[in-house]
């Protein structure tokens, strides 16, 4: 655990930055604007929902509780007559507090298990641009691509999917900058900073 002690200002440093580059990417640039759809007349659909007093979570229709329920001729029935889908029924109060707090430790959790890998394969003495090669590839690989097969199986629009890559690639590089500025010990030569 020498690189807890070694990493914790990068650990931090990088979770909020990666942190403020979401927030950014949402609010301001609005980038994830276009990631949904509307509803044709999503006031119906609400009214239409609004009697079956959904509790906040994930559901999926038609509900299918195996897959040997999914090949039933009947289940296949309404899969096929349309439509399928899968609703994400928030919470009518959303602490939007909380909700950026428990991404933030995702970021400082992320951070941690990229500083850990890091060090453990480069040791506490490497170039800066070593440090941003590795932990740089290592940001993008975890912001990048984690989410991406549940966006496939899900079906998110492709706009979404490539947006969500290019966040990625903008935290992964984020991290790398500033763990390569950070790194407990570099190798410098006179008149040559590596």
């Amino acid at each position: 655990m020498e690189f807890i002690a070694k990493l914790w200002l990068p650990m931090l440093l990088s979770a909020v930055a990666v942190w403020l580059w979401a927030l950014l990417a949402c609010t301001i640039l609005a980038l994830h604007k276009k990631d949904w759809k509307p509803l044709p007349n999503d006031d119906a659909f609400a009214n239409a929902l609004r009697p079956l007093n959904l509790l906040p979570g994930v559901y999926c229709f038609p509900y299918f509780k195996d897959f040997k329920h999914f090949n039933d001729p009947a289940f296949q029935a309404r899969w096929n007559a349309g439509p399928n889908g899968i609703i994400h029924v928030w919470r009518a109060s959303q602490n939007m507090g909380a909700t950026m707090l428990l991404s933030f430790l995702v970021y400082l959790v992320a951070s941690f298990f990229i500083a850990y890998a890091g060090y453990a394969a480069m040791g506490p003495i490497v170039p800066h641009s070593k440090t941003f090669q590795v932990i740089g590839a290592m940001g993008v690989l975890a912001y990048s691509f984690a989410g991406l097969p549940n966006m496939i199986w899900f079906q998110a629009n492709p706009r979404a999917k490539v947006t969500a890559v290019i966040d990625g690639i903008i935290m992964g590089l984020i991290t790398g900058a500033i763990f390569a500025a950070l790194w407990p010990a570099t190798i410098t030569i006179p008149g040559i900073h590596l």
